[in-house]
């Protein structure tokens, strides 16, 4: 039988690795775990120069690993970089995505694998390596970041929709397959604010195309990330008892 300690994470001993931890949700988190006092937060990304700027924010417990998520090799070779940088990995926060709205007429074959390779096999890559990984050193926790849009229909992002769907899907998977010992969830945010977000506004008339947004959400704001990365924290940290779920942190998106 296994006890409520067998899924305590000591948050002052966490090593986490967070992907897309160069902006928006993927920064917070980091920021969050760092202040929180994690033993050590390694930080994935593909622009070196955003890296070192959160590392330099972070101090002395960041770890900066460049990595294209969407490549399969470029993705493992960085997990296990971390793992024999860092000793191990407690827990891993898959934020890396990309939003490119397009519609059906626009969306060519190679704007859908963009997507779907960066958000869905992204996730999968990193999961699969760090899985694994946690499985055979007995624990673990897996924090997958989706969108309200897995199950929300909205013209222009059948790619990102699918890919987002894709996410929940394989992440209810493999909380049953690392099963007992390995948690694995999914947060699902609906409008947050971030570098993604403002650069799909219209450009032509930013603060309106903002406001218009906002007024799409029932609680009439977007979120914050801070707000989500908090999320995160319960779901690795705190949520003991929580696998295969996906939180829903929309402000009501989804049950409008």
């Amino acid at each position: 039988m296994m006890s409520e300690r067998a899924h305590h994470i000591d948050p002052e001993q966490t090593r986490v690795l967070i992907t897309g931890a160069t902006s928006g949700v993927g920064e917070a988190t980091a920021k969050l775990f760092a202040a929180r006092g994690a033993a050590a937060v390694a930080l994935l990304g593909r622009r070196p120069e955003e890296l070192s700027r959160v590392a330099d924010e972070i101090g002395d417990h960041a770890h900066t690993f460049r990595a294209d998520v969407s490549d399969s090799v470029s993705a493992t070779d960085a997990v296990r970089a971390a793992v024999e940088e860092l000793g191990g990995l407690d827990v891993v926060v898959n934020a890396a995505g990309i939003a490119r709205a397009a519609s059906l007429e626009e969306l060519d074959d190679r704007s859908w694998r963009e997507v779907i390779d960066t958000n869905l096999s992204g996730t999968f890559y990193v999961s699969r390596e760090a899985g694994l990984h946690m499985r055979a050193a007995g624990r673990g926790a897996i924090v997958n970041v989706a969108s309200d849009l897995a199950t929300m229909g909205v013209a222009g992002l059948a790619h990102y929709s699918a890919a987002k769907a894709g996410v929940v899907g394989l992440s209810r998977a493999l909380a049953i397959e690392l099963a007992p010992t390995v948690r694995v969830n999914v947060v699902s945010p609906g409008p947050v604010d971030t570098p993604m977000l403002r650069g799909g506004l219209d450009a032509s008339a930013p603060e309106a195309s903002l406001r218009e947004k906002e007024a799409t959400v029932p609680l009439k704001r977007l979120a914050h990330p801070d707000e989500i990365a908090r999320a995160i924290w319960f779901l690795a940290i705190d949520g003991t008892f929580a696998t295969g779920t996906s939180m829903a942190l929309d402000g009501g998106t989804t049950a409008a």
